[in-house]
């Protein structure tokens, strides 16, 4: 549904809401059924779907008749300008390996919320499961998109900050 209302001219806003109401309804089903394993299993499934249905459009559709930019990205100086391999180094541990760090601090905090909310030790653990690569793709765009280290490292110590109180109401043991 989305796929058809995205190629129209305009986009259909009906189309849009009964794709997106579709795809939530089946993840209120799938916790109703199973909890968090149901929404994993039926999150699983409309992933799968995507990808072929999205693969089958590409492999289907003809070639774009408009040229590929030639643009250049500035990934190198030109001319022999310097490098800045530090910099560029520090902005792939931030993104990289930072970014999971603090994206693991927020996933402890979930877990750590939905223990205390009284949910099982399973479903907890598979919301912090959830909640890891969401919030450390979150966490590397963001940081991606903030010019500021300062800011940058505030983003950092947020989601690890989030984490002290699961640590001190023992969530983790």
């Amino acid at each position: 549904m989305l796929r058809r209302s995205w190629s129209r001219r305009t986009r259909s806003h009906g189309l849009n809401l009964a794709a997106w109401g579709a795809l939530a309804l089946s993840i209120a089903l799938g916790w109703s059924s199973a909890g968090a394993w149901g929404t994993a299993v039926e999150i699983i499934v409309a992933m799968a779907l995507a990808f072929v249905l999205l693969g089958w459009a590409a492999w289907s559709s003809p070639p774009g008749k408009a040229a590929a930019s030639n643009r250049r990205v500035g990934m190198l100086p030109e001319n022999g300008g310097a490098l800045r391999v530090g910099r560029r180094f520090v902005t792939f541990a931030f993104v990289a390996v930072l970014a999971l760090v603090s994206s693991l601090g927020l996933a402890v905090a979930a877990r750590g919320l939905a223990l205390a909310a009284g949910a099982g030790e399973v479903n907890a653990n598979a919301i912090s499961l959830y909640v890891t690569p969401l919030a450390w793709t979150g966490m590397a765009y963001a940081l991606m998109m903030t010019g500021s280290r300062r800011r940058q490292l505030v983003m950092l110590a947020f989601g690890t900050v989030a984490a002290v109180p699961a640590y001190m109401i023992g969530a983790m043991t």
